[in-house]
């Protein structure tokens, strides 16, 4: 394998290692929300809906249909009056 093509293939798994990330950092913001330790303005201001509706399309296009679930559980929460 050449150094170029390793950086590539380095790259893809990034990408897809940032999407793992963030699926499951969703789940603990899910649960924070919940439990009320987290205020929803204040995800408001870290996440924009247009980034959560873009993850959401990807992961239902690789069929990740529990981790949609929980996208769509904090979109729901986070900016329920804004569809």
């Amino acid at each position: 394998m050449t150094p170029e093509e390793f950086y590539w293939k380095n790259k893809l798994t990034n990408k897809e290692y940032m999407q793992e990330i963030r699926v499951r950092s969703l789940g603990w913001v899910l649960d924070c929300i919940e439990r009320g330790t987290i205020r929803q303005n204040t995800i408001k201001g870290l996440i924009s809906e247009a980034s959560l509706i873009d993850l959401l399309k990807t992961m239902e296009e690789i069929e990740r249909y529990e981790d949609c679930q929980i996208i769509k559980e904090v979109l729901d929460k986070i900016y329920p009056n804004e569809k």
